[in-house]
């Protein structure tokens, strides 16, 4: 209740909308009901092109499933409307519902003294669902945080190489005027020069290899996969068959206990779809096109450690449809573990 009141008495203030900087990052929640959930949002653009992330929690079956999602930001009569994007990343251990979440909200308050609040309503965008199913309302409370706060929605979007994107992440552009003897004045660029590949790879030896340089040289290692050859130097387990008949599967992978480190590496009829993944306790997810796969197909797991506590533990929650299979495995530098997927006719 005094969450409603706050709301009514944001919304009854005389709000200078244009003075204040929405643009950040913003933490809280959502209510309805008796329930409240963790909800995050970045804003970022200008005062009349604003876009955004969300990023909401819950648990199902005990598990915690988070979900990311773009948003749609609009300045209206003193208040900024939301609405739900894309879900771009998702490590849920039952199929997303296409739900979408429309909201208005209004703040107070500077920098980071500011608050964002409103109401919100969700309605569901499948055809084949029902009219009131996944329809819920209630009210979002949140709060500004300093725009370099660690978040859980910050640290995904830096790992999604998104983050670097968002204007309140840019480094201040300094432009330094010279006048030359025309008395026309010349505006030193700030960028840095371009840099072709092959350049790099000519002055490699002699010079300190370049910020791009740098950058290409992470992209190839976060795409390394599994050499067949070490696949082969390991046996491997078939510790269950799983027969499949949906378009579409999803696999998400957590770790098995106690969260020490294991890491692992997924490969599926011997190409690398998971490189190096440290298992916690908040688990990544993977869709599979099933049209991909063979009549049957092996997707191992593959241990790149041992973890502080030996051997390498994780669960495999994969979601075929409403089935849902809970697989626990675990691997050593000399053995694999690996399921069977096989097409049901």
């Amino acid at each position: 209740m005094s969450h409603l009141k706050t709301v009514l008495i944001l919304f009854l203030l005389p709000l200078h909308v244009f003075a204040q900087d929405l643009t950040g990052v913003w933490t809280g929640f959502l209510e309805f009901g008796e329930n409240k959930l963790p909800y995050e949002l970045v804003i970022s653009g200008e005062k009349n092109k604003l876009s955004g992330y969300s990023l909401m929690t819950f648990m199902f079956d005990g598990v915690e499933n988070v979900g990311v999602k773009t948003m749609e930001l609009k300045i209206k009569r003193g208040s900024i409307a939301i609405e739900d994007g894309d879900l771009i990343y998702d490590n849920y251990n039952t199929p997303p519902k296409k739900v979408k979440l429309y909201g208005s909200l209004a703040w107070v308050g500077r920098d980071t003294n500011m608050t964002l609040a409103g109401t919100f309503s969700t309605r569901s965008v499948d055809m084949r669902a029902s009219l009131n199913e996944n329809s819920f309302k209630g009210v979002i409370h949140l709060h500004k945080r300093n725009p370099f706060a660690q978040t859980r929605l910050t640290s995904k979007l830096r790992e999604m190489d998104l983050l670097n994107r968002l204007s309140f992440t840019q480094p201040m552009k300094k432009k330094e005027e010279h006048t030359v003897s025309t008395g026309i004045k010349v505006k030193e660029s700030t960028r840095a020069p371009k840099v072709k590949s092959k350049d790099i790879t000519a002055e490699k030896k002699s010079e300190p290899v370049t910020q791009i340089g740098q950058k290409e040289k992470q992209v190839i290692k976060a795409v390394e996969v599994v050499p067949a050859a070490e696949l082969m130097k390991r046996n491997t387990e078939i510790i269950q068959t799983v027969a499949f008949k949906s378009d579409s599967l999803r696999i998400s992978l957590y770790d098995n206990g106690e969260v020490d480190g294991d890491t692992v590496t997924v490969v599926l009829d011997g190409k690398t779809i998971i490189s190096k993944l440290g298992l916690t306790a908040k688990g990544v997810s993977k869709a599979i096109a099933t049209s991909d796969l063979n009549d049957s197909s092996e997707l191992i797991m593959y241990a790149e450690n041992l973890g502080r506590i030996p051997p390498n533990t994780g669960l495999l929650i994969l979601q075929d449809g409403a089935e849902r299979y809970q697989i626990r495995f675990s691997g050593d530098l000399q053995n694999n573990s690996a399921i069977i997927l096989k097409r049901k006719h």
